[in-house]
């Protein structure tokens, strides 16, 4: 199957517009409350809706908002985005029957670290603002640069050849050897590895005041935790597959501050 990553940080500019509509219907308000669960009389109860300042049913206040995402994910920046984070200050109900237009824009491009700062808008037929707030996201990669990261470039040169780690221990046993406090200064983390497949297991490894500490077992509070087959994390250490590329194909799953993910091979350069 052939995708269409969106707008690289590279191809984005200071005030690149994008925006989604949809009538929100009854049926989508019984919809939404299924799947979140919030079964609030104000949304489904006409009766006692009445009683409100809004004099009848309005949807849930995440559900226009929830058209952002289409925005995001499928056209600025598009395919590959990843959403840090999204902040919302709603103005004015959405009753049923109203057609809500989400809209992003480009305000700010982070330089240090290629992240893109978006204004969002609400807005119904009527041209009101029901809500505006801000996203920060990273933009997708280019597909070459997701295609290609994880080649390892051809060398003769003794001094960057290494051997090939075989093991998912072996890996983990090599870590404190090649620290690099230096890219620690200030930095406070737990990395929480959950490794599945052959040779595969748990490893914690705590990076705290310029020192690290590698340990078999479970961290009971980890900033981020990472999991992947040993396959997969050994072929991101012998540099035949690119973390980006591995988190993009769904071989790579991240939870917590997945930022400090992308400190890993400053720090651990294996």
């Amino acid at each position: 199957m052939d995708f269409q990553l969106g707008k690289s940080y590279d191809n984005l500019n200071i005030g690149d517009k994008a925006s989604f509509s949809k009538t929100i219907t009854e049926t989508d308000v019984y919809l939404f409350a299924g799947i979140s669960g919030d079964f609030n009389p104000m949304h489904v109860n006409e009766e006692f809706a009445k009683l409100t300042p809004f004099k009848t049913r309005i949807a849930h206040g995440a559900l226009p908002q929830s058209l952002i995402a289409p925005v995001l994910g499928t056209k600025l920046p598009g395919l590959g985005t990843i959403a840090l984070e999204i902040t919302t200050r709603f103005k004015r109900p959405t009753y049923f029957g109203d057609t809500v237009t989400a809209a992003a824009e480009v305000i700010e491009k982070i330089e240090p670290k290629k992240w893109v700062r978006m204004k969002l808008t609400w807005t119904n037929q009527k041209d009101e603002l029901i809500g505006e707030g801000e996203a920060l996201v990273i933009p997708p990669p280019t597909m070459e640069e997701l295609l290609t990261k994880g080649e390892s470039p051809q060398t003769n040169s003794k001094e960057e050849m290494k051997m090939a780690f075989t093991s998912v221990k072996e890996v983990f046993d090599g870590m404190p050897g090649v620290f690099n406090a230096s890219a620690a200064a200030g930095l406070n983390v737990v990395f929480q590895y959950n490794i599945t497949g052959e040779g595969g297991g748990e490893w914690y490894v705590e990076v705290k005041e310029g020192t690290c500490n590698v340990a078999q077992g479970t961290s009971a509070s980890p900033n981020v935790t990472l999991t992947m087959s040993s396959e997969t994390w050994l072929a991101m250490v012998n540099k035949e597959l690119n973390g980006m590329q591995a988190f993009m194909s769904g071989k790579l799953k991240a939870s917590g501050d997945i930022m400090l993910a992308q400190r890993i091979t400053q720090l651990f350069p294996l």
